[in-house]
Formats: structure tokens, sequence, C-alpha cells
């Protein structure tokens, strides 16, 4: 199953949007978050990219699981976990 992630970003503290080795990125902000609160490796992929220092007002990005998902649950404890110059808006099954 795929789940779309809407979401919103302040990016000063981040190089860009796309996973970088050694760089903290918005990408990997998530994975590393969403890995730990569902207990596997869990990969996003964006809709696009954005620059170091850039913002978002809403983005979007999704992830597969072979496993069914409570959007509104995870929803919740991602905001939880993630710093709080990302907002998790909505998750949901598409």
């Amino acid at each position: 199953m795929r789940y779309f992630i809407e979401l919103q970003y302040d990016g000063s503290a981040y190089c860009g949007w796309q996973r970088q080795p050694d760089a903290m990125t918005v990408q990997g902000c998530i994975e590393q978050k969403l890995s730990m609160l569902r207990g596997t490796l869990t990969e996003i992929v964006g809709a696009g990219r954005t620059d170091t220092g850039v913002n978002a007002s809403f983005y979007v990005a999704h992830f597969d699981s072979d496993n069914g998902v409570d959007c509104a649950q995870l929803c919740y404890k991602l905001n939880k976990v993630l710093p709080a110059d990302i907002a998790i808006l909505r998750i949901y099954e598409v």
C-alpha cells in the first residue's frame, strides 16, 4: 500500500530536502523518525527537491508499506518526535 504525507517545513536548519550523506536534510530527518516509529527502515519519496535553507508551506511525499498503517496515529506520533520546524499535516492511503 502507498501512503501520502502532506507536510510543511522551515528549511533554515537543513541542507535541502533530499537525503545526503553527512548532512541534515528534511527527508533524512523524517525517514529516521518514521523508521523508528514503525520499527522498520522506511524510505520516503518527495515530490521534488528544495535547496539549502528553502521553506515549504506545502509539500508532499509518499512511502510504501506491506502492513496497514493507522494514518491519524502515525501523523500524531511523527509530530511528537520531529523537530518543531517540520510539521506533518496529514497522512493518508492512496
